[in-house]
This record gives structure tokens, C-alpha cells and sequence, in this order.
């Protein structure tokens, strides 16, 4: 969940994470690892596979893991060197596909939440996103 999810926010390959998952995991079958990984995980179906992009912030990890316990990075801030690279990726993932996921009845809320943000956050987040993008070596 928690690599899917950072894949997609942070834009890589889908088909290079496929050959990934086939490489790391020894149990990896194509059959199975193909849908899940380019339908569910990565969305790059168009959603044929998944009703929505399988997306979260740091909340919804930390919330269903106890992946943050004990993280260097602020899971609660969106914005500032210590705040968690999910949050600025996961709100820059929805204004980028904006055009494509807006509609969709089951990500409503997350629009919503967009609508209600500063002009000047959202300009911040998508900085940050970008930033992020470019150095994910270093996180």
C-alpha cells in the first residue's frame, strides 16, 4: 500500500514499478502483480481495474499503520521541511489531475478540501511537490 501510493503520488513508471515488484518480490506472480500494480496501485488502466486512485496523505497511513511512529518528518503539516513529503504530493497529485479525477463521485471530498485552500498553500504544495519529485533520492 504504503510503496503504491508513494509511486503514484510521486509519479514513476508504472510499468518500470511492475518490473520492479516482479525483481523484488519472490512470490510475485504477472498474472496477479500486472492488474494490481498498473490497475489498482498505479491507476494507469484509466480505471478499469479501480473505481479511484489508491492515494492518501500522511493521516491515512498513520491512521491504518505504524509506519510514521517514529518519523523524522511531521505528519501533520503540509508545508515546511519537516512536514511529511505524502501531504504536499498527495494534494499536488489531485490538482494536477484535476481535469480527469474531478468528477468522480468518490473523490469528491478531496476537491472540496482543495476548494477551501489558499491560493497561496496550493501554489506552496505544488513548489513543494515539485521539489520533492526532483530530489526523491534524498528523502
Amino acid at each position: 500500500m504504503v510503496i503504491g501510493n508513494f509511486a503514484l503520488l510521486a509519479g514513476l513508471n508504472p510499468p518500470a514499478l511492475h518490473r520492479w515488484y516482479l525483481g523484488v518480490y519472490i512470490d510475485a506472480f504477472e498474472w496477479v502483480e500486472l492488474p494490481n500494480t498498473l490497475g489498482m496501485s498505479q491507476f494507469a488502466d484509466g480505471g478499469l481495474l479501480a473505481t479511484k486512485p489508491y492515494v492518501s496523505s500522511a493521516a491515512y497511513i498513520d491512521r491504518m499503520s505504524d509506519y510514521c511512529k517514529g518519523c523524522a518528518y511531521d505528519k501533520k503539516k503540509r508545508l515546511g521541511e519537516s512536514a511529511c513529503p505524502f501531504n504536499a504530493l498527495y494534494w499536488d497529485f489531485y490538482q494536477r489531475n484535476a481535469d480527469k479525477l474531478k468528477k468522480n463521485p468518490r473523490i469528491g471530498m478531496a476537491y472540496q478540501q482543495l476548494a477551501r485552500m489558499e491560493a497561496s498553500d496550493l501554489a506552496q504544495l505544488q513548489v513543494r511537490a515539485a521539489h520533492l519529485r526532483q530530489h526523491l533520492d534524498t528523502l
